[in-house]
């Protein structure tokens, strides 16, 4: 039987590199995975505070949402209205309909609702903002389109509107805005808008010197304007515009004393009667 060579290892020579290598670093790994552990840890922790702050940061959010909106501070506890001097403030808040039991939040969230409402109701009502002052005063401010005239009506003066309509309220003479002219006589509201819109192209420094303009003509085609100055302009409504914008100041600076100026057919002056001077003020 042939002899086989046989090795023989030396286990001492066999673990000695990883005896070496344990002697050079005993504790490397044993710390790196400490390490790592110990941040592992931390970012759990970290994470665990977050998400615990935040379901505590939420849950007293809604318990004093909550708790607001059962208590009566987030009742409405007055409205004041703002902006709309000539329009009575309570049936502003009337038509509204907003109450003591309402909630503010509601309130707020439906405020587009109550713009609409108060314009339909008011045509002088041009726009409506809603705020809060101190927790439960609602403030209602009104933005009222501009007058550009008034009607004499039986019952007093009612603006007339830059839109052509007119307000809702009545306006006495003592609080009437003179720098705008008075329609006086208007039985038929198609003549009124007729007239209004003749005015309305009149240039900017005729406009500023007519005082009135009357409804009871003669004719249906015929236009009287009172002037500041207290000339009288009588015209057809084809022409009024033209004429007026053209004759009326060269003409009025050749006057001695206040006349009727006819822009009917053709253009010149004449004195008053009595019936004119009485409508352009002149006499008791």
């Amino acid at each position: 039987m042939a002899n086989k060579n046989i090795t023989r290892k030396n286990p001492k020579k066999e673990i000695s590199g990883w005896l070496d290598y344990q002697h050079k670093s005993p504790n490397g790994r044993k710390k790196k995975v400490s390490a790592s552990l110990k941040k592992l840890q931390a970012e759990r922790r970290r994470a665990l505070l977050t998400r615990l702050g935040l379901i505590i940061f939420v849950s007293l959010g809604f318990i004093l949402v909550l708790g607001y909106f059962i208590s009566p501070i987030s009742n409405v506890k007055s409205v004041r209205v703002l902006g709309a001097s000539e329009i009575n403030s309570n049936q502003i808040v009337k038509v509204t309909g907003i109450t003591a039991q309402d909630k503010v939040i509601s309130t707020l969230f439906n405020k587009n609702k109550y713009n609409d409402k108060l314009k339909k109701y008011f045509p002088e009502v041009k726009s409506v903002g809603f705020h809060v002052r101190s927790m439960n005063n609602l403030v209602i401010q009104i933005k009222q389109r501009p007058a550009i005239g008034y009607v004499h009506e039986k019952d007093g003066y009612r603006q007339i509107l830059s839109d052509g309509k007119l307000s809702t309220h009545y306006v006495s003479t003592s609080k009437i805005d003179h720098s705008k002219p008075i329609f006086e006589g208007y039985s038929s509201h198609y003549q009124l808008i007729e007239d209004l819109k003749i005015y309305s192209h009149l240039s900017e420094s005729i406009k500023n010197k007519v005082k009135m303009i009357d409804g009871n003509t003669e004719r249906s085609t015929q236009i009287i304007l009172v002037m500041k100055d207290n000339n009288i302009v009588i015209g057809n409504v084809s022409t009024i515009i033209d004429k007026m914008n053209k004759y009326y100041i060269p003409i009025k600076e050749q006057l001695k004393k206040p006349s009727v100026i006819d822009f009917e057919i053709g253009a010149f002056s004449r004195e008053m009667t009595d019936k004119e001077k009485k409508l352009a003020g002149l006499t008791g």
